[in-house]
């Protein structure tokens, strides 16, 4: 009889393989309220109730008579937690953990065994930090290999030293509200980051706020069916680094990212964007390899063997401001039949 496949997902059995026990139960024990749909796996008493055997394969045997929907939302737990345990998620959630947790909490976090459990422990301990790590190394990702969504020259008079306890958040976050018409509260934090041999020094700030309303249909465990509107959460990275004057920002929509940073601009440092509009520095032309080629043409008389965009025009954001893109005309091969 062929053996029963385990419902356990790969972060899951490598944190369980890896970790602590207490941390693994703390995890699977780290249930959001709003999660009425995962199952309470009832490990702690597991163990206590049966000592016989290695602790790791009682939990995999108790795993086990689940199904792989329950321990979805477990799995993507441990998704999270092995990101920031690995590569570089390990020296974000250091810088992080040295800005946003407390000299007692950061002495109890240096004092765990390994990365792993570092950052276990700060996803049950300290969940803002972990999540303000998160970002982080999500935005690092794109700094570090140059493609951030969107990077803006600041043009000031004159430099001032800025950091991120000279930053009015609520100010910042009440014309984010404005700019981007939300309907909820909008947060912000800020952070300094240290000087790396890529980067100078720079702030990060966070962004958090509601998208539009949204819903979808929920099947009840009664079999009826139900509407659940929610808002999703959506996030702005920001870093600016005041020795380049240069604001980079991530964000899912282009408008938010140019809106964002237009808005720290005018709060944190007084620049009059209506005066003097942010200046892209960069600008991801890549798309254009891909998305301008053009299908070959059938013409009665005419033997075509390519056809190609010979002139690009890019509105920058404003319609005043445009980018042209030619091509010499050597790029058309027509030729006509007998």
């Amino acid at each position: 009889m062929a053996r029963k496949a385990s419902p356990v997902g790969r972060f899951a059995l490598g944190l369980i393989e890896d970790a602590p026990v207490d941390l693994i139960l703390g995890i699977f024990k780290a249930r959001g309220p709003d999660t009425d749909n995962e199952p309470d796996f009832g490990l702690t008493e597991v163990l206590e109730n049966d000592t016989g055997g290695a602790a790791r394969d009682r939990i995999l045997e108790t795993l086990g008579q689940f199904d792989q929907d329950d321990l979805t939302p477990v799995e993507r737990r441990c998704g999270r937690v092995r990101n920031l345990a690995e590569g570089k998620g390990v020296a974000s959630l250091d810088t992080i953990a040295k800005k946003r947790l407390s000299n007692e909490e950061f002495i109890e976090y240096e004092n765990q065994l390994d990365p792993l459990c570092r950052s276990i422990w700060t996803f049950l301990n300290a969940r803002h930090a972990f999540e303000d790590a998160e970002s982080f190394y999500f935005a690092r990702q794109y700094r570090d290999h140059g493609k951030m969504y969107d990077a803006f020259e600041v043009e000031l008079g004159n430099t001032t030293d800025f950091d991120a306890t000279s930053l009015d958040k609520a100010a910042l976050a009440t014309k984010i509200t404005e700019v981007l018409e939300l309907k909820t509260k909008c947060t912000v934090t800020a952070m300094d980051l240290p000087a790396t041999d890529a980067h100078p020094e720079s702030v990060m700030l966070i962004v958090r706020h509601g998208g539009p309303l949204s819903s979808v249909r929920n099947h009840r465990d009664d079999g009826g069916l139900g509407t659940i509107y929610f808002r999703p959460p959506n996030e702005a990275t920001l870093i600016y680094t005041p020795a380049k004057r240069q604001i980079e920002i991530c964000a899912d929509s282009p408008a938010v990212r140019q809106q964002v940073s237009g808005a720290f601009a005018e709060v944190a440092l007084n620049h009059d964007v209506s005066q003097k509009p942010l200046t892209w520095k960069r600008y991801d032309l890549g798309r254009f390899r891909s998305s301008l080629i053009l299908p070959v043409p059938r013409i009665d008389g005419f033997e075509i063997h390519q056809a190609k965009v010979l002139e690009v025009e890019v509105r920058l954001g404003h319609w005043s401001r445009k980018l042209s893109l030619k091509v010499a005309m050597c790029g058309w091969l027509l030729f006509c039949k007998g």
